[in-house]
């Protein structure tokens, strides 16, 4: 069993030099995993930088910049794993990260996809799995509580879970043809991707033992402003394609927050 870690890149040197340095200082090799970094025509500093770890990295360079989601479906090509994990630039996994996904997929035959208890770099929850409400938008469990509350601490099935960290199995991955790439360049791949999961009788998993640190977007917005621009009209297009489901969500509203939490651990889901 092998794991492909698989990357996108676009500058921020900083950012990409700590995932990889936390990643190989707290992943067990207790399984195999290899990285793959798709590098999306960075600058001539982080290019180089990445084309001196020769082969610590499957490295995938290209002479444009993609975007999430066509770097994430190159790299998936290029995965040689069972599982590929998608991992944002901007992020630190800590240790544990890597086994408790895989320990969770592989104790969990019907798991399409698993994500992890994503913390912001103070140390407050960013997500522990996301609610899809029935207007489209998404709303990050817990975000800014204690992530140590036992709310947050207990597997679940979940909506969705961000792609900054989501573990998918190669099979189904490449069955739903990877990441949707009506909403490249970035924003609701992951969701759409775990709605698909879910269609094919698949769950979708919150795994609190997988705890990262995750800079929130660094990685997007280091692009330029078109992020909300880019999140806005993929909005549109995921409601537009699940519709059908969608309806079956609870509306937003303060009061629902909980009970669209348990909705499909207690088998709501239509």
């Amino acid at each position: 069993m092998l794991v492909s870690i698989i990357i996108p890149v676009h500058n921020q040197l900083p950012h990409i030099q700590n995932c990889l340095r936390a990643l190989w200082r707290h992943t067990a090799r207790t399984f195999p995993w290899e990285v793959v970094v798709v590098d999306n025509n960075s600058d001539g500093q982080t290019a180089a930088w990445l084309q001196s770890l020769g082969d610590r990295v499957h490295l995938i360079a290209n002479g444009t910049n993609l975007g999430y989601v066509h770097a994430c479906n190159q790299g998936a090509v290029a995965a040689r794993g069972s599982y590929l994990l998608f991992l944002n630039s901007d992020t630190i996994p800590l240790p544990g990260w890597l086994a408790a996904l895989v320990g969770a997929m592989e104790a969990s035959p019907r798991a399409g996809a698993a994500g992890a208890r994503l913390l912001y770099p103070d140390g407050r929850l960013q997500e522990a799995g996301s609610i899809i409400w029935r207007d489209g938008s998404g709303w990050n469990y817990g975000r800014g509580d204690d992530p140590w509350l036992p709310g947050y601490s207990y597997p679940r099935p979940v909506d969705y879970c961000s792609g900054a960290c989501l573990m998918v199995r190669t099979d189904l991955f490449r069955r739903l043809g990877g990441f949707d790439t009506r909403y490249a360049p970035m924003y609701y791949e992951d969701a759409d991707l775990c709605f698909g999961l879910r269609r094919l009788g698949r769950a979708v998993i919150y795994v609190p033992g997988a705890v990262v640190i995750h800079a929130d977007g660094g990685t997007a917005r280091a692009g330029g402003g078109q992020w909300r621009r880019y999140m806005d009209i993929n909005r549109g297009k995921f409601v537009e394609k699940w519709r059908d489901v969608l309806r079956f969500h609870y509306p937003f509203a303060p009061e629902n927050v909980e009970r669209a939490c348990c909705r499909l651990l207690y088998g709501e889901e239509k």
